[in-house]
Parts: structure tokens; C-alpha cells; sequence
């Protein structure tokens, strides 16, 4: 009897987690870069990382960041990457999890200086 109201419980939870993220992944923004700019997203270790490098931007700017959305279970923050100027290397933002919950890139976007 224990064994199912464990597994009970268990399935509660998971089905709160799935109901909790779904809202935040379709909030998210488009897959593409903006115009002008190239992402890579990678993996680390327990995370996910985003770096973009943007030789352009749709308005007339020095240095741009990027700026990643991170997602873990039911928490949400943002990560910015460091200034750059336009057309050199990547600016790159990293979602850093723990040991028992991953943080994943779910949206990104650019700002602009």
C-alpha cells in the first residue's frame, strides 16, 4: 500500500511539473536569430549555454549582448553575456542547473547598445 501511494505522489508531481513548464515554452520567442546574427547553442555541464555572433543589427548599434532565458523545473532567470562590439567574437550566456535539475536555454534575445 505504501509502494502506491508513493507512486501516487510521484506521478502527482511530475504531472504538476509538466503543467508548470508548458506555459514558459510556448511564451518563448522565435528559434531564429535576429537578422544579421548566427547562435549555436551547447551543452555544459548541468546546463545549456547559447553564443551568438552578429554582424549586423536591424538598428544601427556599436555592441550587442545576448541574453538567455533559463528555465529549471519551476524556476526562471536570466543570464547576459558580455558586451561586444558589433561583427567580432560571440557574446555567450550560460544556464547553470544542479545536480538534480538540469537548466536549459528556453528563449534569447539581444539587446542592443
Amino acid at each position: 500500500m505504501k509502494k502506491k501511494i508513493a507512486a501516487l505522489v510521484m506521478a502527482a508531481f511530475s504531472a504538476a511539473g509538466i503543467l508548470a513548464a508548458s506555459p514558459a515554452s510556448a511564451a518563448t520567442e522565435s528559434p531564429f536569430p535576429p537578422y544579421g546574427c548566427d547562435s549555436n547553442r551547447y551543452g555544459i555541464l548541468f546546463g545549456e549555454g547559447i553564443s551568438m555572433t552578429c554582424f549586423s543589427l536591424p538598428r544601427h548599434s556599436e555592441t550587442y549582448r545576448v541574453v538567455a532565458h533559463c528555465a529549471s523545473g519551476s524556476s526562471f532567470w536570466y543570464t547576459v553575456g558580455h558586451w561586444v562590439p558589433t561583427g567580432f567574437g560571440p557574446s555567450t550566456a550560460e544556464c547553470h542547473g544542479g545536480l538534480l535539475a538540469n537548466a536549459y536555454v528556453s528563449g534569447y534575445h539581444v539587446d542592443a547598445f
